[in-house]
Parts: C-alpha cells; sequence; structure tokens
C-alpha cells in the first residue's frame, strides 16, 4: 500500500481510542483509498485510508480513517431543513424559476451543493460547537411538466448558509447534529452563490461570493436570481429591482454566547469571484482566490488586526522564471486603493452604475477610429456571471472614479492598471504559518497560462511549456511569504505575509497509457486532477487536497506531505460519480480528537455526468443519492 510520511517533530500525542499514556511521535503514514472498479464503489462515498502512528520506541499502530456523514440536504434537524432557499423574510420560495434554457421548475427548492464548513467554538473542555456550512446553488429542482427532466439552476436561485449545532462524544469524539437554522442575510441583501470559505485566527467564518453578477450586463436586464430573495421580480436595479453591485464580496459570520449568528460583508475587500479568502496569522493579510478563467490573484491587507473592515487592496504581476514543471515565477503587488467598507457600501446604497465608472469600446470600435479611442486601454478578463464570456474590450475610467473601479470593478481595474490577468482556473488557498508558505489551486491550466495560446489578450506574462493534456489536468502552486517587501509604486506593503515568489508544487498529469482502473479518466487516476478545495493541517504537516473534476469520473480527496514533498499526493477519500468534494477544513485537535470536515457535493449531478456514456450517465447515474452530504474524516490521533 501507498503510504504518506509525515516527518513530525517530537510531540505529545492524545489517543482518541486506545488509552496511552502521552508518547513521542517520530512520523505519522497514511495509507492509500484504492480507486473504484467496481459500480457499487463508484456510486458510493469511502475511506479505505488507515493512519499509522510510529512512536519514538518504535513501536507502531494503526488508526482506520471513517467517513461519517452528519446530514443531508433536505433532512430536517430540529428548527429547520438543511438547504432550504429562502426569502428575505426567511419563507420558502415557492415560486417558479427557470433557467438560461427555459425550462421551469417550482419551489420549495434545497440545495444539494453544500460547500464551505467552518466548525466554531471548539475549545477544549467544551462539548457543544457550531458548524457554518455555505450552500453554494441548487443543482437540480423538479420540473414543473410531469415527466420531464429535472431543472438544472445554477445561479438561478439565492443561496443560503446553515448553523448545525454539533455535540461531541466526550468518550469517543463522535459528532452528531441536534439542530438547524438558516443564517440570516436579509440585511445585505441576500448572499449569492457562496464558495469555499475558510475559519479566521479569531474565530469566525469567512465565506464569499462567487462568479460575481456582471454589472455591466445586469445594469438594464433585471437580476432575476436576487429578485427571487428580494421580492422584486423583474425589476432592474435603477426600477428598484436587486442591484449587481450588491454581491461579489467576503462575508464574515460569528456566532454569541447565546448561539446567534451575525452575518456581514465586507466591501472593502474587493469584489470578484470569490472562492475563498484565507486570513495570515498576522490577522490583516488575507489571500484570495479569483475562480473563473482569465482572473487576478488578489491580496488585501487590512488597516488593524482581526477588522476586515478597512484596508488596501493589491493585485499581483506573474514575473516568469520559469515556464516548465508547472512554472515558477516572482510575484509583484499593484496597489488597487485603500478604502472602507462604509464607503464602498455607500456607492452601492447610491445607485452607481457600470456606467458611472467605465467608457467602453469594442475592438472594432478602436480599429475603425484608432484616434477617437486612443486613451482606451485593452483588457481581457472574466467579466462576472451573465451572458458574456471573457473577451477583449477598451475601458476608459471615467474622472474621480479610481475607488469604484478598484472596489467594485476589481478585476477590470487591476487588469487596466497592468495585473496578470490570465489565471486559469484559479480555485482554493490556505497557508503553511510554521514555514510561511501559500498554496493555490490552480484548477485547470489552459489557454491563457499555456505558450502561445494567449490569443488577443493584451498581457501574455504566463507563457508555461509543456503537454497541455497534461496541464488541463491543474496544479497546486506554492508562493513564499515574507517581509519587506514593496509594491510597483516603490511604497513598503505593511505585512510580514507578502508572497514575493511562487512555484508549481503538486501537478496533475493525463491517463497513463496501460493504466487498468479509472478507465473513464482522462487524467492519471494515481495523481490530482483539477485541484480545488485546500486545507493545511499545522500538526500534520499535511495538505489536503479536494478535487472538483471532469477529468476523473470520482473525484478524491488526497493528502500530501509539505515536508517530504513527494511526487504524489495519497488518495484517501473517494466521492459517488458526479460529486465534487468541498468544504474541507482542518479541527487539528477538540478535546484530543481531529477532524477534517468534509462535504460531497451534488452526487450524481446530471450537468457533471453528461460528457460519459449511458451506462454511466443514465444508468449508474441514477443509482446515486443526488442529495448533498455535509460530513467529516475521523480516526486520526490529535497531535499537539
Amino acid at each position: 500500500m501507498k503510504k504518506l510520511k509525515l516527518s513530525l517533530l517530537l510531540v505529545s500525542l492524545l489517543m482518541p481510542v486506545v488509552s496511552l499514556a502521552e508518547t513521542a511521535v517520530t512520523t505519522v503514514e497514511f495509507t492509500s483509498t484504492p480507486a473504484p472498479e467496481t459500480d457499487a464503489e463508484r456510486t458510493s462515498f469511502y475511506t479505505r485510508s488507515s493512519a499509522i502512528v510510529t512512536y519514538r520506541n518504535g513501536t507502531k499502530k494503526v488508526f482506520p480513517l471513517t467517513y461519517r456523514a452528519l446530514y443531508r440536504s433536505s433532512d430536517k434537524i430540529g428548527h429547520w431543513q438543511a438547504g432550504a432557499i429562502v426569502d428575505k423574510d426567511g419563507k420558502l420560495i415557492q415560486r417558479t424559476a427557470a433557467n438560461a434554457d427555459g425550462e421551469v421548475a417550482q419551489g420549495p427548492f434545497f440545495s444539494y451543493a453544500p460547500d464551505a464548513n467552518s466548525l466554531l467554538g471548539t475549545q477544549k473542555g467544551k462539548y457543544t460547537a457550531y458548524l457554518m456550512t455555505h450552500y453554494e446553488y441548487n443543482t437540480e429542482a423538479p420540473n414543473v411538466d410531469a415527466g420531464k427532466p429535472a431543472v438544472q439552476l445554477y445561479a438561478q436561485l439565492p443561496a443560503a448558509i446553515n448553523q448545525a449545532t454539533v455535540v461531541q462524544d466526550k468518550k469517543t469524539g463522535l459528532l452528531k447534529v441536534v439542530d438547524l437554522a438558516n443564517v440570516d442575510a436579509s440585511a445585505s441583501g441576500g448572499i449569492w452563490t457562496p464558495c469555499a470559505g475558510s475559519m479566521t485566527p479569531w474565530g469566525t467564518h469567512l465565506g464569499g461570493e462567487e462568479y460575481e453578477p456582471n454589472a455591466k450586463e445586469f445594469e438594464n436586464e433585471p437580476l432575476q436570481t436576487m429578485n427571487l430573495y428580494t421580492g422584486t421580480l423583474d425589476k432592474t436595479a435603477q426600477s428598484g429591482g436587486s442591484n449587481p453591485y450588491a454581491y461579489g464580496y467576503k462575508f464574515e459570520v460569528s456566532v454569541d454566547d447565546k448561539g446567534h449568528s451575525h452575518f456581514v460583508k465586507h466591501y472593502a475587500m474587493g469584489r470578484l469571484a470569490n472562492e475563498l479568502g484565507d486570513v495570515m496569522p498576522d490577522k490583516r493579510t488575507v489571500y484570495m482566490g479569483d475562480d473563473g478563467r482569465d482572473t487576478v490573484m488578489f491580496m488585501f491587507v487590512a488597516d488593524k488586526a482581526g477588522q476586515l473592515t478597512a484596508g488596501t487592496l493589491y493585485a499581483a504581476i506573474w514575473m516568469e522564471v520559469s515556464a516548465v514543471n508547472g512554472g515558477k515565477a516572482g510575484l509583484r503587488w499593484i496597489p488597487l486603493g485603500h478604502a472602507g467598507e462604509d464607503e464602498v457600501h455607500k456607492l452601492i446604497q447610491g445607485g452607481i452604475r457600470f456606467s458611472d465608472i467605465f467608457e467602453v469600446a469594442s475592438p472594432g470600435d478602436v480599429k475603425a477610429n484608432p484616434a477617437k479611442f486612443s486613451d482606451f486601454k485593452p483588457v481581457y478578463v472574466y467579466p462576472g456571471t451573465g451572458k458574456e464570456v471573457a473577451h477583449l474590450e477598451y475601458l476608459k475610467l471615467k474622472p474621480g472614479k479610481e475607488k469604484a473601479a478598484a472596489f467594485l470593478e476589481s478585476r477590470r481595474y487591476a487588469a487596466l492598471l497592468g495585473a496578470t490577468s490570465e489565471f486559469t482556473k484559479m480555485e482554493g488557498v490556505t497557508h503553511n504559518a510554521r514555514d510561511k508558505r501559500l498554496y493555490v489551486a490552480m484548477s485547470y491550466v489552459e489557454k491563457s497560462m499555456v505558450d502561445k495560446l494567449n490569443e488577443d489578450r493584451p498581457h501574455d506574462d504566463i507563457n508555461l511549456e509543456g503537454d497541455p493534456k497534461d496541464m488541463a489536468c491543474g496544479a497546486v502552486y506554492e508562493a513564499n511569504l515574507k517581509g519587506g517587501e514593496r509594491d510597483l509604486d516603490g511604497n513598503r506593503i505593511n505585512s510580514d505575509w507578502v508572497a514575493g515568489s511562487i512555484q508549481a508544487l503538486v501537478t496533475g498529469a493525463k491517463k497513463p497509457f496501460g493504466q487498468q482502473y479509472g478507465e473513464f479518466d482522462k487524467c492519471d487516476t494515481d495523481r490530482i486532477a483539477n485541484p480545488d478545495n485546500l486545507k493545511y493541517s499545522e500538526s500534520l504537516h499535511t495538505l489536503f487536497i479536494g478535487e472538483d473534476s471532469g477529468n476523473h469520473l470520482n473525484n478524491f480527496v488526497w493528502a500530501y506531505d509539505v515536508s517530504q514533498k513527494q511526487a504524489k499526493p495519497v488518495r484517501i477519500f473517494s466521492a459517488p460519480i458526479g460529486a465534487e468534494d468541498t468544504g474541507l477544513q482542518v479541527v487539528d485537535d477538540w478535546n484530543g480528537h481531529f477532524y477534517l470536515m468534509g462535504n460531497v457535493q451534488h452526487p450524481g449531478a446530471t450537468d457533471d455526468l453528461k460528457q460519459y456514456p449511458a451506462a454511466i450517465k443514465d444508468v449508474l447515474g441514477k443509482k446515486v443519492d443526488q442529495r448533498g452530504v455535509v460530513g467529516y474524516l475521523s480516526g486520526v490521533p490529535s497531535i499537539k
């Protein structure tokens, strides 16, 4: 069996199952979970991995891992049903919802897409905690026409966050959810497509709204997804409907002593396709994944530790050093601006529009009359959710609109100032405090990042070389963090956690000839494919990697020993077909027990299986329970 060796300092070990005194540990090894080979394995979730702990005296103990489901989408626990989609008054949305193809579904709606997890309040001696879980979107809903296939409703419904009351068994460490509640976001106009998240160093949940609505497009069209929430159907922002500039931000959720949640959006952190934000140990520096094709790497430095309400927003420039093996580069940072969230929110409340910030010209306009558009600059970026895709456009900033551009159109403005806007497809970020490293998942390394495939993009900072089929399987990058860095204007960045260089750490590869399993996989079944969720364990020195892959029929969770830097991570969990591995969170120690929180998002999803043969999408797909699963991996000893 394949093993992952984790070289650890001499530490004491609390054994949650075996009655042993604190004993010095030298190594921990993970054994590999085999890839699915039967239909039963393909349609279920499982782990067959173990943690093998080696002690100083040479003895070994084996601890099998177990995945435990806490609940599924639509389950009712206590006061609430998991993943229920509500309006601003907290009532189930019963109206019909239509997708872009004109297919209509009828409420009530329950999301099958649980994503981020933050288990809050796991202090020593406390046995009740609160689990915050995003529901990214509603994957499928019943068709109003009986007998017709389910309706795909990606980004067609407002989203939700559930707060679960979790009780820990004092002896075994097993977790149980005893109550569910909906987190009220009505004061912020509701939540748009929340994706991954993280827990802040001060013990709150930090989430983000992914694939922000394209404000250029929704200036003149109703944002019906959020109009369902606000009760303003068919109204544009100018006529009292939902404002696209109200969505696309980081948000923070805290829980008070009575178990009541508090939700707030952080407008000063910029507006982008938020995968997540990860706060560094200084409690001020935050790195943000900007998910999509042709996106930007952002960094936010708060004015005060533990307060994300005001600060400076930066965008990165990739200074390529090597183009092989996933690439290596220096990073320079462009300051986009400084703001407090109140002043950004005031712009939104004032009804600012895209056309108030930029003038726009098409490539055809510029070619036909270059003199007229000489002061317009070309940008090529992901524009946000809507009918448009990333394309070349020419922008001119209107006088005095620098702050509005920086915090409401962060990606377009960053590209306008010369930031690298070729990252494809940037997903999760996490950090290693001891070694001062940042890890960034680039799910699909393709198109703009590959040499000679930049087409008509005005920037060509990233020129990676290699087999495109290998690169399309994705990579995890490692950035070095340090202090004393200066921004592009020559001013010192007020942080000791600035990414100054970055390089590929773990890469995927196309399926090798003759591999005997994973017959439907396009990428090597024994290597990562399209990494998405990332979380790091300080106690185990291990990076956990969750997949969102169309190149693996079954998506996996992997463990990678950063101290050993092995060629390949170790597979420790397999999800059912059509599912994504989401919601990773490391809880290194809660009363002597280690937990890796993790969800199974949209198992058996029709849209994710449509590329496969009928025997998969039409036969096996129907055997999968499509309700999302919120749960955790347990069995690893807690190491201090």
